[in-house]
């Protein structure tokens, strides 16, 4: 069994566009070593045309077996074979320094169990966009660690589990509660990783990621119930809010101090 540095996983169903500009974001995988693995939940688009063209770069690759986004991400994750994982999404795309940047932390802090970077988070359609960066104590209270942008060693999934199925719309945000909870080491790395696009599940059913992100930090202990149901409610009106039309220049302006 070949042993990679860096596994990358990349999760897609029917998107052909963004699954080519994600595959296309990262570098020669021969002469970085890494290991790209797509798990495609059965597209019927053209996604497959494009895997297959590819075959070259892609080290594995499924079609139609997994069960939903959850099972994607634990199924790559199986398949693996490198040191570290990263988990990136079809809509997503890391920055050209991407891989750089994990390694020179790497080197500089190799004792971590995670690294974590900013995401640049973008419209599809408008092309608006805003950097977020991570603040790993605010995950009390709000998802501010975006797998796109976060490098996982091998050792910690086995440590602490997969992903939990149970959360339908916030598993990586249960995860990352777990292994805070855990005690495992986050190393921040001072750069933008990649790029996630809005728009997924978790933004158009907004009500259910934030009742699941409530359920995960109070049962890991982050917050008590009552602050946590505060936060829930806060965030709730929030999202509420900003869906009407004349809001988004208030977003814009709250996005810039909030980068």
């Amino acid at each position: 069994m070949i042993s990679y540095f860096i596994s990358v996983i990349i999760p897609v169903l029917n998107n052909k566009s963004g699954f080519t500009k994600a595959l296309a974001s990262l570098p020669s995988p021969s002469e970085n070593n890494i290991q790209t693995i797509v798990i495609d939940g059965g597209s019927t688009d053209g996604t497959l045309s494009v895997i297959i063209e590819n075959n070259g770069v892609i080290d594995y690759w499924e079609s139609g077996n997994d069960s939903g986004i959850c099972d994607a991400f634990n199924r790559g994750i199986l398949k693996s074979t490198g040191k570290f994982i990263v988990i990136l999404n079809s809509d997503d795309y890391w920055e050209p320094d991407a891989f750089n940047a994990f390694s020179n932390s790497i080197t500089e802090n190799p004792r971590g169990d995670i690294y974590y970077g900013a995401i640049r988070f973008f419209e599809p359609v408008s092309g608006y966009n805003y950097i977020r960066r991570p603040y790993i104590e605010n995950m009390k209270y709000r998802m501010s660690l975006f797998h796109p942008a976060m490098l996982i060693r091998r050792e910690t999934y086995m440590r602490i589990g997969l992903y939990n199925p149970d959360y339908t719309h916030a598993m990586d945000s249960e995860w990352c509660h777990r292994a805070i909870s855990s005690g495992e080491s986050f190393i921040e790395i001072p750069f933008i990783i990649a790029n996630m696009s809005l728009g997924g599940i978790s933004d158009r059913e907004y009500n259910v990621s934030l009742s699941q992100y409530r359920d995960s930090i109070i049962f890991h202990k982050l917050s008590g119930a009552i602050s946590a149901n505060i936060y829930f409610m806060y965030f709730l009106l929030a999202k509420n809010i900003m869906r009407y039309p004349f809001m988004f220049n208030f977003k814009k302006i709250r996005d810039f101090f909030i980068k």
